[in-house]
């Protein structure tokens, strides 16, 4: 009878040890930074139908700034009126939109996006961004000029900030 216990004791202190040891390789492989979450971290620019964002955005830890375009494919004429940034987020302050490739100017100003238009949004952060994982939430209130009513569209940015 003794026996049988003895049996199951070391059986259960062997797998102990084995994954007690495989807990011990993972943490330092963590700690060396081998194992690095913000390798595997998607960069997402999201937000739901009638906004398009085309492409990736461009998270720069230098300026402080993320842009991104977005295209209105909503099915008529709208005018951005706000856009509001996450303050839990890593991006809170100011943000800016121009019209056309490559455009510089950015105001703060309503912005009429026809159908299938595209605009560049640049958001300032006035708390910095700091090298590495990125993540903000970002809301873009519009009128539909067919109805005149308002809209909110919740967007997503996450991505991994560059110097």
């Amino acid at each position: 009878m003794y026996k049988k216990a003895q049996a199951a004791i070391e059986f259960l202190m062997t797998y102990g040890w084995a994954i007690l040891v495989l807990l011990a390789v993972i943490g330092a492989l963590s700690y060396f930074g081998v194992l690095d979450a913000s390798v595997l971290l998607p960069e997402r620019c999201q937000f739901p139908v009638g906004f398009d964002c085309i492409g990736k955005a461009s998270i720069d830890a230098t300026s402080d700034s993320v842009r991104f375009i977005v295209q209105n494919s909503y099915g008529s004429r709208i005018i951005v009126d706000t856009i509001t940034i996450s303050a839990d987020g890593d991006c809170t302050g100011t943000w800016g939109m121009c019209e056309g490739k490559g455009c510089t100017n950015f105001a703060a100003s309503p912005l009429t996006l026809s159908n299938n238009e595209r605009a560049t949004i640049r958001l300032n952060c006035t708390n910095g961004i700091s090298e590495g994982r990125f993540r903000t939430d970002v809301t873009i209130l519009y009128n539909d000029t067919l109805t005149t009513f308002q809209f909110k569209a919740p967007g997503q940015i996450r991505g991994k900030a560059i110097e």
